[in-house]
C-alpha cells in the first residue's frame, strides 16, 4: 500500500508543470520529507529530480535524471519515466525540438505502455506549441 501511495505521488509530481502554478514551500517541504522514506535508489533519484523541478532548479533536475538513466539503464520502467520527464524539462526550458525528439524516442521504444501514450500526448502538445510559435512569428513579421 505504501508503495502505491508513493508511486501515485511520483506521478502527480511528474505531471507538475512549472508553466502552471508553482508548488508552495510547504508542498516542497512535504516532498523533501517524503523522499526520506524512499528506499528504491532509482525512485529516490526520480523523486529528487522532481523536487529540483518544483524548486525551479531545472539544470540540477536534469542532471539527477541523467544520473538515474546512466545508473539504472537496465530498469526499463524507470528509464522510460525518466526520459519522459526529461522531455518535459526540455519543454520547460523552451527547447521544443529536444523535447519532441526525446518524447518520440519514449513513444517508439515503449509501444503499448502508459509512457508511450503519455509521450504521444506530449508530442501533440509540442506540435501545437510549435504551430503557435510559427503563427506568432508570422504575425510579428507581417505586422
Amino acid at each position: 500500500m505504501k508503495r502505491i501511495v508513493l508511486l501515485s505521488i511520483l506521478w502527480l509530481i511528474a505531471a507538475f508543470s512549472p508553466a502552471q502554478d508553482r508548488l508552495s514551500e510547504a508542498e516542497i517541504n512535504a516532498m523533501e520529507e517524503r523522499i526520506k522514506t524512499v528506499t528504491d535508489p532509482a525512485a529516490r533519484l526520480f523523486f529528487q529530480a522532481n523536487i529540483y523541478r518544483a524548486k525551479g532548479e531545472l539544470e540540477r533536475a536534469h542532471k539527477t535524471l541523467a544520473e538515474l538513466i546512466v545508473k539504472y539503464d537496465h530498469d526499463k520502467r524507470w528509464v522510460a519515466r525518466s526520459e519522459l520527464l526529461s522531455a518535459r524539462f526540455y519543454l520547460d526550458m523552451g527547447m521544443l525540438d529536444a523535447a519532441d525528439v526525446t518524447a518520440r524516442q519514449v513513444e517508439f521504444l515503449n509501444k503499448g505502455t502508459a509512457e508511450a501514450e503519455e509521450a504521444r500526448r506530449l508530442r501533440l502538445r509540442i506540435k501545437q506549441m510549435k504551430e503557435q510559435s510559427e503563427k506568432s512569428k508570422e504575425n510579428g513579421v507581417s505586422g
